[in-house]
């Protein structure tokens, strides 16, 4: 059984899969959780370095794809945080840093559910309304990505192949310190403090979520939040 994981991700690059140098440090994006940031301090961090250049993937690429034993990082947020930047963040079409135009599916979720809050108390609620807000949440692209999407059959990551390090938005410095410290990196980095460059708005005037609406994204995220205690437990024993 040990011999399924490395033998799966072989047969990735079989098919014809990209081919990284061995010294490759992999960035895994997870949407939504500081990810532009990140890679705007990768690029700075591999203007110095000749080798072990760290290499940032698209949303699309999981840990599955990645060669055996890759050593990467990924960055992770508390998901009724997440889902409530993604869902912003698809309201506006990425604007100002992308324009990306909503599908027709996303066009019809955000008639009927206005608000992150909207949609996130109307989950699990008996009848059309119900329905409707699971299908709206199912098709906008950032709430529709799950947490542990981006680890599908990779259940036993920290005991087979745990990452570099993760970094977590609610602890962005402290954890970007231990990375860095952990490659070896010493020079200064610059953060961007815009939001074009941190790919961030302020939703200070869009509702809060209510205790219903939390509830609610506990409930549908669920696979999520116990991914996240696994990885905070696995921070704190090797922090």
């Amino acid at each position: 059984m040990r011999l399924a994981k490395p033998l799966k991700r072989r047969w990735a690059a079989l098919r014809g899969g990209p081919r990284w140098p061995s010294d490759s440090i992999h960035f895994l994006h997870v949407s939504k959780a500081a990810g532009s940031q990140i890679n705007d301090i990768i690029k700075q961090i591999n203007a110095g370095r000749d080798r072990q250049k760290l290499i940032s993937h698209q949303h699309e690429v999981w840990l599955q794809h990645l060669p055996p034993d890759a050593r990467y990082v990924f960055n992770m947020r508390d998901p009724a945080s997440r889902f409530k930047s993604g869902f912003y963040g698809r309201k506006r079409k990425g604007r100002p840093r992308n324009n990306i135009e909503w599908s027709g599916d996303e066009h019809r979720a955000f008639l009927a559910f206005p608000h992150a809050n909207d949609l996130a108390e109307a989950l699990f609620a008996p009848g059309q309304t119900g329905r409707e807000a699971t299908a709206a949440i199912r098709s906008i692209r950032h709430t529709a990505r799950n947490f542990v999407d981006w680890f599908r059959f990779e259940g036993y990551l920290f005991d087979e192949n745990p990452p570099l390090w993760i970094i977590r938005q609610e602890r962005f410095d402290d954890d970007l310190a231990i990375f860095l410290k952990k490659i070896g990196h010493h020079a200064p980095i610059t953060l961007h403090q815009d939001a074009i460059g941190r790919h961030s708005n302020d939703y200070s005037d869009a509702p809060e979520l209510s205790p219903l609406a939390l509830e609610n994204l506990r409930r549908w995220y669920a696979q999520d939040y116990a991914f996240l205690d696994l990885c905070n437990d696995w921070m704190a024993r090797n922090a």
